[in-house]
């Protein structure tokens, strides 16, 4: 798969994304490509591992920032849901939450690992 494959498959405005790397689609694309390696994916799955809901918060809403600059539509939402929830001391809606998340990660790292 080539990274404009991937690009379309998981970044439904790819023109907005550009638009934030000052129009450098070769920028971009080596962005998106290390965000597999990014820290704060470790840190949701272990969090997301714990009632420490503070600790989700703060990973999850990182997530949601990262997804968000790079067009990750589905895992923005997803981490927007639960940061909501929690904010809102909802904590069964977060948890029941935190599987999409964690499935809408795997997705745009599973997708990013298949760029040749």
């Amino acid at each position: 798969m080539t990274i404009g494959e991937a690009i379309k498959q998981l970044i439904p405005k790819p023109e907005e994304v550009l638009e934030r790397f000052s129009g450098n689609q070769e920028f971009m694309e080596t962005f998106i490509l290390k965000f597999p390696e990014d820290p704060t994916i470790q840190a949701v799955k272990d969090s997301c591992q714990t009632d420490d809901w503070d600790k989700i918060l703060t990973d999850v809403h990182t997530l949601k920032g990262t997804s968000g600059n790079f067009g990750f539509e589905a895992l923005f939402n997803a981490c927007s849901q639960v940061v909501a929830d929690i904010r809102a001391k909802n904590y069964d809606g977060a948890r029941s939450g935190i599987p999409t998340v964690l499935s809408e990660l795997d997705t745009v790292c599973g997708v990013l690992s298949q760029v040749e």
